[in-house]
């Protein structure tokens, strides 16, 4: 069964699989590599998500950065620690990465990324097309890039929940939309300050609009409770308070 695109991360090594032998360690261990560097595959795997790309039975995919084979080659690698994630081997030169600034290093991870996603889709024209929407995405926004997260539609509004995953190296914030749909007026708003960048997906269990505000309910289950209970919910938005779009 295919699943969607959930989460994208980042490792490096300097010799082939071998089976029974340890995995790849992390980037660091090989060249510089901030932070604020990983949250890219989750921005990239969240906008993919959300449009339903699918790389097959798994939902997450590991770009392994390695000098073990020739620089700008790919290789959908043989490790299944777990059936729920691939690696993809990225060939790269460790040399030349360990010269790069940190903003030259951010444009190749993020170009590595979409290029290791357009090599495992490259007999899907549809998934292809997916993965060039959201490099334009990302290319116009940057790290600012809005990332959905669940939306509501009626006849008479649409409502649309999304995050920005530190934008910019700020704190990541929850937003939301309001679509009028019988007089056209659209409204927006920063809505929360999130503690953890993934407590978004909990916090936004249903959404509803009533009496002029519109109310986000968290999911009901134990485990989402011990990401939102240090968040005054449910979440209300007062549309005659939002910011005009």
């Amino acid at each position: 069964m295919e699943k969607a695109l959930i989460d994208i991360r980042y490792y490096a090594s300097d010799s082939l699989y071998e089976k029974g032998k340890s995995l790849p360690s992390s980037c660091s261990s090989f060249f510089k590599f901030p932070k604020l560097l990983h949250y890219w595959g989750a921005r990239i795997a969240t906008i993919l998500g959300a449009n339903g790309l699918s790389l097959g039975e798994f939902d997450h995919l590991y770009v392994n950065y390695t000098n073990a084979i020739p620089e700008g080659t790919m290789v959908f690698s043989d490790r299944t620690p777990e059936k729920w994630l691939r690696y993809i081997d990225c060939g790269v030169n460790f040399e030349k990465l360990k010269s790069l600034n940190e903003s030259e290093l951010e444009q190749f991870v993020i170009r590595s990324t979409f290029e290791c996603l357009e090599h495992l889709c490259k007999l899907s024209i549809e998934k292809t097309e997916k993965i060039k929407l959201a490099s334009n995405e990302v290319e116009r926004f940057g790290s600012a890039v809005e990332l959905p997260v669940k939306a509501k539609h009626t006849k008479s509004y649409s409502v649309l929940v999304s995050y920005k995953l530190r934008p910019n190296g700020e704190a990541s914030h929850g937003l939301v939309k309001y679509i009028n749909h019988k007089t056209g007026a659209t409204f927006t708003k920063r809505f929360v300050d999130l503690k953890g960048p993934s407590d978004i997906f909990p916090l936004v269990g249903t959404i509803s609009v009533k009496d002029g505000k519109v109310l986000i309910t968290p999911r009901a289950s134990f485990k989402a409770s011990l990401y939102t209970n240090s968040y005054q919910i449910p979440m209300e938005i007062d549309l005659s308070e939002a910011a005009s779009a």
